[in-house]
């Protein structure tokens, strides 16, 4: 079927097939998808949440980062595991932020970054820390869901912009040529509005319906006061959106009129909005390193669309300077002292141990981390908790009796001492005979975990590929180990 003659819903399908295929957008859905039914999950726990989002060491950190914003950290103490920021905050609410950023680092990643890209990708992160704002102003239960489908409200546009970018300049050069918005212009050129592209992409990724619904039901334009969650939520979803892109050629003109609408939809005072205005843009220059984008010039609404000259004279978003590379994990020193204060502060064992788990595969850069403890009885030791890809099973089967000849993990209990393979195999960790579900194991550390001077357990982590465990290995694995010890003797108290 030819260009001329394709509908406008085939030409839309295409396009997310496009699209689907470019970069590593397919890679980014997979984990999307996991978190998404792990979450769902009433067994889910925040080390599963957590080994998630670290499958991508660049999202893991940028992930790091927004949870120590401002606009996140409790208390105002670090966090420097995912799995605490995961305990702190929650699972959806990680869910979401994670969901944001890897979508919005994997289009800025493949795109081809011109100066309008940026402030559109300005433009979607801008739009979703707006509706965040804005939905806590008006009580809405899970802020994080608004600033998630903030994001999406331009997303067809910035798919456009960035995977069809000679098409999008025809279309933006026509929008500046007549006088009207670039979405009206989108729809001439590519055949279909923006909006129907973001419903599609975001069910195509299985999106709840309710992100797909805010682009196919009417909402929150009129003035009368909303009523009920779906549409307190779109509301605000518009009203950002609505304000983001007000063009600068009106004045205040369009972005007064969403003032009013916020009063009326809401029945709060105007200045609510602006005070959600100014909070939402201290927290885009906060983020905006994380995309690549000028902190100095991050800015909310219609200035941001202006390209509004800085102190050189270059307009917003085409300055030359280099992005800042994300941050590194925080070292084995920060992760121990944030599980010292959990400890301190009697958090829950398993969050606690969870955190324990994380900061070894962090740290030593190890693919699996599985804690096993004695039994009841104290004649077998019994798989608690683990870290890495395909440890469900093994753990649910992990049972190996506490006996001379019984493998690597009864040894390292009965002898309390560690044991360091630089040439293993999971055949040594049980005993001889005994069938347990297969895990990729080429080198590997275990040490006994002591409580009162009694060896109560093992920590095992292993590695697939890369160097060999060696002594250093071993040090870092104790020093874990020591803090797993000490949590387990105060939980027994």
């Amino acid at each position: 079927m030819g260009q001329a003659a394709a509908t406008p819903e085939h030409r839309i399908e295409a396009m997310v097939a496009q699209i689907g295929a470019k970069g590593d957008f397919p890679a980014a859905a997979r984990v999307i998808q996991r978190l998404y039914e792990a979450v769902r999950r009433e067994s889910c726990s925040a080390l599963e949440v957590a080994r998630i989002i670290l499958i991508d060491p660049g999202v893991s950190s940028k992930v790091l980062r927004v949870v120590n914003s401002a606009f996140y950290r409790p208390r105002g103490e670090a966090i420097s595991t995912v799995t605490r920021a995961v305990i702190l905050l929650g699972f959806e609410a990680i869910r979401d932020i994670t969901t944001g950023l890897l979508l919005l680092d994997q289009i800025s990643r493949t795109a081809r970054s011109s100066a309008h890209f940026r402030r559109l990708l300005q433009r979607c992160l801008g739009c979703g820390l707006l509706a965040r704002t804005l939905s806590l102003q008006v009580r809405y239960p899970t802020p994080e869901e608004a600033y998630l489908l903030g994001l999406f409200a331009n997303w067809g546009t910035l798919c456009l912009a960035a995977y069809c970018p000679l098409e999008f300049e025809r279309a933006r050069a026509a929008a500046d040529r007549d006088g009207t918005s670039v979405e009206r212009a989108i729809a001439d050129v590519f055949g279909f509005h923006p909006s129907a592209l973001a419903a599609a992409i975001l069910e195509h990724w299985n999106f709840p319906v309710r992100y797909v619904d805010y682009f196919r039901v009417a909402h929150g334009t009129g003035h009368q006061p909303v009523i009920g969650a779906n549409s307190t939520l779109f509301a605000v979803v518009a009203l950002a959106a609505d304000y983001m892109a007000a063009p600068p050629r009106t004045g205040p003109g369009a972005a007064t009129a969403v003032l009013r609408r916020y009063t009326a939809l809401f029945g709060r005072d105007p200045d609510d909005f602006t005070v959600a205005v100014s909070t939402a843009t201290d927290v885009l220059r906060e983020q905006a390193p994380l995309l690549g984008l000028e902190p100095a010039l991050a800015t909310l609404g219609p200035a941001a669309e202006a390209g509004a000259p800085d102190a050189t004279g270059n307009a917003a978003g085409e300055a030359g300077a280099p992005a800042p590379n994300p941050s590194k994990d925080q070292s084995a020193l920060g992760i121990l002292s944030e599980i010292t204060r959990a400890i301190l502060e009697h958090e829950d064992l398993n969050d606690t141990l969870s955190m324990v788990l994380e900061g070894i595969a962090r740290s030593g850069h190890f693919d699996l981390v599985v804690l096993a403890l004695l039994s009841p009885e104290k004649d077998r030791l019994v798989g608690r908790l683990g870290y890495g890809e395909g440890l469900r099973e093994y753990l649910e089967r992990l049972s190996v009796p506490l006996t001379e000849g019984a493998g690597v993990l009864a040894q390292t209990v009965l002898s309390q001492r560690p044991r360091v393979e630089a040439r293993g195999s999971a055949a040594l960790l049980g005993e001889v005979g005994r069938q347990l579900p297969p895990i990729p194991v080429r080198s590997f550390i275990a040490t006994p975990l002591i409580v009162r001077g009694k060896a109560i357990g093992v920590l095992l982590a292993t590695r697939s590929d890369g160097p060999a465990v060696g002594p250093s290995d071993l040090t870092l694995v104790q020093l874990f180990a020591n803090q797993a010890g000490l949590a387990l003797a105060r939980a027994t108290n």
